[in-house]
């Protein structure tokens, strides 16, 4: 029997390993090189989810408070898929992480987990996140992206930051282990690596995992409660304050017009919010509704000049609350809000613990468990509110590893009171992992028949860019089942019929990739579609939102100069050149200098023909 035990603590070990691992992963092999860090994370959490069901000596399930508001959270989303309102995708993903979030919980809570063993593996995967960045830098790897010399395991260099900044409490605790030397040793290579990566979110991350965790393991709230120490207190308060606003002013400049950009998709999120105050525009439709609302906020001219500059397309709103307030409405901010706020009381409920206990000798290791989870947790909430934390795999899987570990160490929620007859029953313990297991293999069945059909999508387009069209649209028709709400399935398939001269079809490809997303490629491709068709006014239409979607991209601004002379409304075309011309680029180049020049042609050739129309 005590093997059983060892093999499944080993197995339940190595899962999770292997569930934050697939998460740092992206490849070419899919239509987007990150998509395989959502499928892989979805496969493994569902497989860990039925083991750590069926495992043997497990502890019955238990209602935390944390894991009963993110499971309203989880049904929340799925009540909005059922009424369309949420995407599939993102629908799985809010399943999988809560799944995760009580699997982890519940082994976290079994006596003989060894915790610390786990901890020092993650410690272990950050470290070659962080070598992986310095080789990059060197040269030995390629970056995964072409505009960022280093990006570590992702295509965007925040994510990987993010990630290891989350992983510094857990270092914090393994140095007052006897293994201090090896893991200092390997810590060294996480400031590198993020100083590499220029993200200023993973150091605000960083600053306050240190000073939450060493907070709570020196208890320093006591020190400041005691009287003698107030003038002390009062003088570190004011430094403070001076050394943050100094930090805040040097982030802000380092990156001004990241940071400027950011505040106007906030301030176009924060309206977008009141439009549909309570239940939102839908899960997985921020993309879509925002840039929508961005373009026509633009349209209206209702931008200054400084937001013109900094606009552009839109995946995410770098806030976690505006997201959810956008997404989800009053409903989804108030769940989220609860969520993040049972967390971080979850300190004066460990401290309630603390008090009541006969001997909290013993307790001291799970007391350094909950401090660097809390830590990872406070890091994580306020990193929520400057980047995108949630919708990022990796991230967002730390996020409810820390919160799993706090669970596991708090007692039953008061709630469970209510629930003690649920609890008790024989048959909830047998129904809990029939469900489990029955939702787990549906869902992963939904994933592998999405991953196979993204595969195919990707071969199609492989396909496509060596000319054999043909073959690409052999391949790519039957995937529909899978794919039907993929944009980048639809823009794919709109891109193969365009090749072949067939425009009408490739216009209703487009068209339902516009239904599902709103970014400029898709309506540039509608836009030529038009025109190809010689529906001019339709053209013309789609190049507006075209350039309202990115008002700095000259091409964009150009075809619809194009649009308004082949649908002759020439004072439309004049008042554009006028604006082309006067437009400032981001970054100068040769290429913006001739559309000047042909805009400066025009206007002389438009004067030329007013002046001969008036004799």
């Amino acid at each position: 029997m005590k093997f059983i035990y060892y093999f499944t603590n080993t197995l339940n070990i190595l899962l999770l390993f292997t569930v934050i691992i697939v998460t740092l992963v992206n490849t070419e092999c899919f239509y987007t090189s990150t998509a395989v860090a959502y499928y892989g994370f979805c496969i493994t959490v569902f497989l860990f989810t039925i083991i750590s069901f069926f495992s043997p000596a497990q502890k019955d399930f238990k209602f935390k408070t944390p894991v009963v508001l993110f499971g309203i959270l989880s049904m929340y989303v799925l009540c909005n898929y059922m009424t369309n309102k949420a995407t599939l995708v993102f629908t799985i993903y809010s399943i999988a992480l809560y799944f995760l979030f009580i699997s982890a919980t519940r082994i976290f809570s079994k006596t003989d987990f060894k915790l610390r063993q786990f901890l020092m593996g993650v410690a272990g995967i950050a470290i070659m996140e962080s070598l992986y960045c310095l080789l990059q830098f060197l040269g030995i790897f390629k970056s995964e992206n072409k505009f960022f010399e280093v990006t570590g395991s992702w295509n965007n260099p925040n994510v990987a930051a993010i990630f290891l900044a989350l992983t510094v409490p857990i270092f914090l605790y393994l140095f007052q282990t006897r293994y201090r030397k090896l893991f200092l040793t390997g810590f060294l290579f996480l400031p590198i690596a993020m100083l590499l990566l220029k993200c200023r979110t993973a150091f605000i991350g960083t600053i306050l995992s240190i000073l939450v965790f060493y907070s709570l393991e020196y208890k320093l709230a006591d020190w400041l409660k005691n009287k003698k120490n107030s003038i002390t207190v009062k003088a570190v308060f004011i430094l403070a304050i001076m050394i943050g606003f100094a930090l805040s002013s040097s982030l802000y400049n380092a990156k001004k017009d990241s940071a400027d950009g950011r505040k106007f998709i906030w301030k176009v999120s924060t309206q977008m919010a009141t439009k549909k105050p309570l239940t939102g525009y839908g899960y997985g439709y921020f993309e879509k509704e925002y840039n929508l609302y961005q373009a026509n906020y633009i349209q209206k001219g209702k931008a200054t000049t400084e937001e013109l500059v900094n606009a552009g397309p839109v995946i995410m709103p770098h806030n976690e609350i505006l997201q959810n307030a956008v997404e989800g409405g009053s409903i989804g901010l108030l769940l989220i809000s609860l969520f993040f706020g049972s967390l971080l009381f979850s300190l004066k409920q460990r401290n309630r613990i603390n008090q009541d206990d006969i001997n909290p000798d013993n307790d001291l290791q799970t007391n350094s468990f909950f401090n660097l989870a809390y830590a990872g947790v406070v890091a994580f909430i306020t990193m929520s509110m400057v980047n995108s934390t949630m919708q990022i795999v990796p991230v967002m899987c730390m996020g409810i590893i820390y919160a799993s570990i706090i669970c596991s160490t708090l007692k039953n929620s008061q709630f469970s009171l209510y629930l003690i007859f649920i609890e008790k029953n024989r048959a909830f313990p047998i129904l809990t992992k029939i469900v489990v297991a029955s939702v787990s293999l549906y869902a992963s069945y939904l994933i592998f028949g999405m991953a196979s059909a993204d595969l195919q999508n990707k071969k199609a387009k492989l396909s496509k860019e060596a000319g054999h069209y043909e073959q690409a649209l052999q391949i790519i028709s039957p995937l529909e089942i899978s794919l039907q709400e993929d944009p980048n399935y639809w823009k794919n398939y709109g891109a193969i019929y365009f090749e072949k001269q067939l425009y009408q079809k490739s216009l209703d490809c487009f068209q339902k990739a516009r239904a599902l997303s709103s970014l400029p490629d898709i309506y540039l491709g509608t836009g030529i579609c038009y025109e190809r068709l010689k529906q001019y006014p339709q053209a013309v239409k789609q190049y507006e939102i075209l350039s309202a979607l990115y008002p700095i991209k000259f091409s964009y601004r150009m075809r619809l100069l194009k649009g308004y002379l082949k649908n002759q409304e020439t004072s439309k075309a004049a008042a554009l050149a006028e604006e082309i011309i006067q437009l400032q680029p981001k970054i100068p180049s040769e290429k913006v200098n001739q559309y000047k020049k042909r805009c400066q042609i025009l206007l002389k050739n438009l004067e030329r023909t007013k002046f001969t129309q008036k004799q």
